[in-house]
């Protein structure tokens, strides 16, 4: 059910991310005065198709990795010698760089209206207050504590978990110092702890980014009793006869204190018999239970079938407001920001400064979707604008085939005052093909690959 939910996520996130995108195109298109032949949400066979009033044929289409506007151009077929003024190949240079331009910038001016809606209706999330630190961890060795909050990163504020997250991540693959603004509760003093990270690693199999330096929120630190709450109809639990009030004080003879050291027991333990010591109604008992199964993320993990009753995580929410303007500078200071990011992570894939591993593909992105919908309409708003943002600057890179590799072309006649000969053109568009495929194989093996 988990992977239909995804899937149907995914595929909204996607129509509204490509619509928007073909959208900007279409738009600019039509104003320039450009006749427009097909706007398309998809690539392949039609699955929905209607002509317009205004003779725009409009097409939804079985593969929904994208999608095209197609303009009258005299390169691509004959055109009457009416309709040549409107051809696409016959208006200025800088009339098709703006329309090139247009379907990033449209997704960057999506997402910031989806990031001042979001922060319009607030986002709320976990604070940046640190819990129990490794003290020959990076952060261990720097001098942080349990009880601090990160307020900045390299002099930007911080908030939200997500904000930290997201100011580390900016920083992998160097080998300097990150900067953190540190307070403490009720004190006003803000100093300043730079932590070495000319010795950082991360996993890429297993990104760990906080973990990594040892950074560890106090919302991890809270200590959840193995007391059990719910059974899942047809559990290992349910066929062992555990029931709803046990409380879990032993497994396999080990004493269990919280039910995180329970999880971290079981998911190691899969199709294994165990016995547990519980305590029902005072008294106490020994239950065998066979251990069951399940894949995930290409692991086998055991499972029990019981969840505990939801902890106080109250002191360690808080949110990210404000109103109508100051949501609007929000929203237009988080895309940039994350216009920045993107930039920043691809220069150093690029340079092999981050692991190829950490591209992305469909699937990852499938499950991002779901998840975030799963967490309710703000974050899986917050979701798409930040994939609006990363195929805005995907767009824009210069490979041909992509937008960028239009805009290269174009920006190169404009200086030479000439377009570049046809056949450079076409091979351009056969070597930007070969690296959109080798780009997208990439992606799909990261999310495919066992972790």
């Amino acid at each position: 059910m988990t992977i239909l939910s995804d899937a149907f996520y995914f595929i909204i996130a996607l129509g509204i991310l490509v619509t928007i995108h073909e959208f900007g195109h279409f738009w600019v298109a039509r104003r320039l005065g450009v006749k427009v032949l097909t706007f398309s949400v998809g690539f392949g066979s039609p699955l929905w198709k209607k002509k317009g009033k205004d003779g725009v044929d409009y097409v939804i289409a079985m593969i929904p990795l994208g999608g095209y506007v197609k303009m009258l151009d005299e390169r691509e077929g004959e055109v009457t010698e009416e309709d040549k003024p409107f051809a696409f190949n016959r208006k200025s240079v800088w009339a098709r760089i703006a329309i090139v331009l247009a379907g990033p910038v449209a997704n960057f001016l999506l997402a910031i209206l989806l990031y001042w809606w979001v922060f319009l209706s607030g986002v709320v999330g976990v604070t940046t207050e640190l819990g129990k630190i490794d003290s020959q961890s990076i952060a261990g060795k720097a001098g942080l504590k349990a009880g601090d909050r990160v307020v900045s990163i390299d002099e930007e504020p911080v908030v939200l978990y997500r904000d930290l997250n997201t100011g580390i991540v900016r920083r992998i693959g160097e080998k300097t110092e990150i900067i953190l603004g540190i307070q403490k509760e009720g004190i006003s003093q803000i100093r300043k702890v730079p932590l070495d990270i000319s010795s950082w690693q991360v996993n890429p199999d297993r990104p760990d980014i906080l973990g990594s330096l040892g950074l560890r929120l106090a919302v991890e630190d809270i200590v959840v009793l193995p007391l059990i709450s719910e059974i899942e109809q047809g559990s290992p639990a349910e066929i062992a006869g555990l029931k709803i009030g046990d409380l879990i004080v032993a497994y396999d003879e080990t004493n269990v204190e919280s039910w995180q050291q329970l999880v971290v027991k079981i998911t190691k333990d899969a199709n294994k018999k165990v016995v547990l010591g519980i305590l029902r109604d005072g008294e106490p008992l020994e239950i065998s239970v066979v251990i069951g199964s399940h894949e995930t993320e290409g692991s086998k993990n055991g499972f029990l079938g019981v969840r505990p009753e939801s902890p106080d995580y109250s002191q360690y929410i808080t949110s990210r407001k404000g109103g109508f303007f100051e949501s609007l500078s929000m929203g237009i200071g988080e895309t940039g920001k994350m216009i920045a990011l993107s930039s920043r992570l691809f220069k150093k894939l690029i340079v092999g400064e981050i692991s190829h591993k950490s591209v992305s593909g469909p699937f990852s992105i499938a499950k991002g979707a779901g998840g975030s919908a799963r967490n309710g309409l703000v974050s899986f708003f917050f979701f798409v604008a930040m994939i609006s943002v990363n195929l805005g600057f995907i767009n824009l890179l210069p490979i041909p085939l992509l937008d960028g590799g239009h805009l290269l072309y174009y920006v190169i006649e404009a200086i030479k005052g000439k377009p570049l000969p046809e056949s450079v053109q076409n091979f351009g568009l056969q070597v930007g093909m070969i690296l959109v495929i080798m780009m997208m194989a990439l992606a799909i093996f990261n999310d495919l690959a066992p972790k």
